[in-house]
């Protein structure tokens, strides 16, 4: 028990000190990107009084909406009206903006899509380096979402990437669902169930990512729907639960390699569970969770090297991406310059030995860079972290903007005009509102006894932080991370409506906050 004491400790502390530092940063100040994808971050400040008299203002609001519900003769049904109401709307919202934003793939996604046109049509050459891209040949961990895309255009027609889009929407719904019932395991008061639908109508990031024709939505909807069954099984003792995690996890790792993160902090409460408890059950569990994920990735890569009939190229050394990660880059430190394309293409003619020792060497040289001069160390990692943890987007407007494509006014407004200002702006606070809230449901939670599992989306975000530390840095890759935040920020909110009104009680007397 010492062990699971002693995890838990650190996990908060580490928690703590993250997210102290994330509402303070953005309570002061803001990242904006411009929707020209090559110019640099804009660092903004911002009003701290304005910005937490918003905030306090949201959290009035759904005070109040909270206890009208909880107020009515059956509060459960008020619930699943609010539920289905949020869901609807979620869905109604991103199909909207997907007919209305008129987005299509450019860039890795359209080079994806091409390769799975080109696999519906026997072609494989995707796979090699015969082919002018090589894209799959550079990133194979780009097969399974590949996968998918050939499967939807098999259903749907070659091409019809706006189906895929509109599948996204079918995600959004059900990462807002999974996260409804994650706050149903996590606690047992209705109101934080309530504060959750309403801050996950408010997620627009999440919205307008539904539009990107990439593994954003799908890997981040089924990571959220394997972070609740793994709830399900450790805290109901459901094994259907751990059976659906695996699957669910799998498809996620599968589609997004970085998803993987999720299935180290799934080993992380097993392991330290089984020591501390000394049940052997969670190792058996552990260890069936690694099995399938290497089992689904055995078998993506035997089916397509059975169909291309070649042995799939290893691809670029993922050593690179932390080289470049600790390198400047076009936007910010850390971000995306072409060391790539330039170690494993050109420089060593796809040869990853070759490739990977350029990376360690580069890395050394960084290192050296960084132990010189300390406070270009602070500033490179400073801007790093901010740049992608502070911005209110995460990129969702940069991230999706074509060329020349034609959109109707509203939406094109919000790309560009009055509305854009307006929506960056809510973003904004709504970032502050959330990061907030997650610091009180650490604080108020700090000497709870508890069990490691209540934990896991924590432990899931402090594994991206530390992982995009030294990663290749995007905004969008802090997305997932913080739409996992939603159900602890809803339960710290929760608690702090519940210990004002305490206070308001005590001192103003039970009619005095009606």
């Amino acid at each position: 028990m010492k062990l699971l004491k002693l995890a838990d400790r650190t996990v908060s502390v580490l928690g703590i000190l993250l997210f102290g530092i994330l509402t303070g940063l953005s309570l002061f100040s803001t990242i904006y990107y411009s929707t020209q994808y090559n110019e640099p971050p804009r660092q903004i400040s911002d009003l701290f009084f304005v910005v937490l008299v918003v905030c306090a203002t949201f959290l009035f609001f759904m005070y109040r909406a909270s206890e009208w519900i909880r107020r009515r003769e059956n509060p459960e049904k008020w619930i699943r009206i609010l539920l289905a109401f949020v869901l609807s709307y979620t869905l109604c919202f991103c199909v909207l903006w997907v007919i209305g934003a008129g987005c299509i793939p450019v860039g890795d996604q359209l080079s994806v899509c091409r390769a799975a046109e080109g696999f519906r049509n026997g072609d494989f050459s995707m796979l090699t380096k015969d082919s002018y891209e090589k894209y799959l040949f550079i990133h194979p961990h780009q097969l399974g979402l590949t996968a998918l895309i050939e499967l939807i255009f098999a259903v749907f027609g070659n091409g019809n990437f706006q189906a895929f889009e509109f599948l996204n929407c079918l995600g959004a719904v059900l990462c807002v669902y999974s996260g409804y019932r994650i706050v149903r395991l996590m606690a047992e008061e209705q109101r934080a169930r309530i504060y959750y639908l309403f801050l996950a109508a408010g997620c627009f990031p999440l919205f307008f990512y539904v539009t990107y024709v990439y593994g954003e939505i799908p890997s981040l909807a089924y990571s959220l729907a394997a972070a609740w069954m793994f709830l399900e099984y450790r805290k109901r003792r459901k094994v259907w639960g751990l059976l659906l995690c695996a699957f669910f996890g799998s498809l996620a790792c599968l589609i997004r390699s970085n998803s993987m993160i999720l299935l180290i902090a799934f080993l992380c409460v097993l392991l330290v569970s089984g020591l501390g408890k000394r049940r052997w059950r969670a190792f058996a569990a552990a260890a069936f969770l690694v099995l399938a994920l290497m089992a689904s990735r055995f078998a993506l890569h035997g089916v397509y090297e059975r169909r291309a009939g070649i042995t799939l190229n290893e691809g670029a050394p993922m050593i690179l991406y932390v080289a470049m990660g600790m390198q400047e880059g076009d936007g910010a430190p850390g971000w995306s310059n072409g060391y790539i394309l330039h170690a494993y293409w050109g420089a060593s003619d796809f040869d990853g030995e070759k490739a990977s020792a350029m990376a360690v060497e580069d890395i050394k040289t960084s290192l050296g860079k960084f132990r010189a001069d300390p406070l270009y160390a602070g500033w490179f990692f400073r801007e790093k972290f901010v740049s992608q943890w502070n911005d209110p987007s995460y990129e969702c407007f940069t991230m999706t903007v074509t060329n020349g494509w034609p959109r109707i006014g509203v939406v094109n407004s919000m790309y560009v005009g009055k509305l854009n200002a307006l929506m960056i702006w809510f973003m904004n606070q709504y970032q502050s509102l959330i990061f907030g809230g997650v610091f009180l449901w650490l604080l108020y939670g700090f000497f709870r006894e508890k069990e490691l599992e209540d934990h896991l989306l924590l432990i899931f975000i402090l594994g991206g932080f530390f992982f995009h530390t030294v990663w290749e840095a995007k905004g969008r890759y802090i997305l997932p991370y913080f739409v996992a935040m939603l159900p602890m920020a809803a339960i710290g909110l929760s608690e702090l409506s519940a210990r004002a009104a305490a206070l308001l009680r005590k001192y103003r007397g039970p009619e005095g906050i009606r």
